[in-house]
């Protein structure tokens, strides 16, 4: 641009300190969405369920089926959910007891074992029936699905024994030391 006789050209300059501000804001957030990202890609797992054998595993990976299949497979234990929801009941009302019981003053342990005990019995009342309905699940299953049930598994175990190689602070990409094959 040529200036004419009489012109003048005014520059407006950004002031050193505003630069700096802004410099360092640019930085300030790029840590909080560094942090942000990281605690994202390595949020805290959640404890796995506790669970003693693959029959409980088949009834959660009986809901990643598709909704068609699935209402076919409630529908073949539709009865035997009913039963289940039965024998709930004595176990939260256990479970409350002996609740009720630990926190009671003064501290009565025959009594807080015998709740206990109550509580063991009515829960296993409930996994031998639900163990009735394992064979009515797995019979609803196709070939391919029960092969896609045990890949599924698999990855669940070893997601399950990192989660907790991960509190012991040990690292789930090394074998354990103390065993031949590394598995637990």
């Amino acid at each position: 641009m040529i200036l004419r006789p009489r012109e003048t050209r005014v520059v407006r300059r950004v002031p050193k300190s505003l630069l700096a501000v802004l410099v360092i804001s640019l930085l300030i957030n790029g840590l909080v969405l560094g942090a942000i990202a990281s605690r994202w890609h390595s949020a805290p797992h959640r404890p796995p369920g506790l669970v003693s054998s693959s029959n409980a595993q088949l009834f959660g990976f009986a809901v990643t089926l598709p909704t068609e299949r699935w209402r076919e497979v409630q529908k073949a234990v539709a009865g035997d959910r009913e039963v289940m929801r039965q024998l709930r009941a004595p176990v939260h009302a256990a479970r409350d007891e002996a609740r009720k019981i630990l926190l009671a003053e003064p501290f009565d342990a025959e009594r807080y074992a015998t709740a206990q005990k109550r509580l063991f019995d009515a829960e296993q009342a409930m996994r031998l029936r639900a163990l009735d309905m394992i064979p009515a699940i797995a019979q609803q299953l196709t070939p391919n699905e029960r092969a896609a049930f045990a890949r599924w598994e698999e990855d669940d175990r070893t997601r399950r024994r990192a989660f907790w190689r991960g509190l012991r602070g040990e690292d789930d990409k090394r074998p354990r030391q103390g065993t031949a094959s590394g598995r637990d």
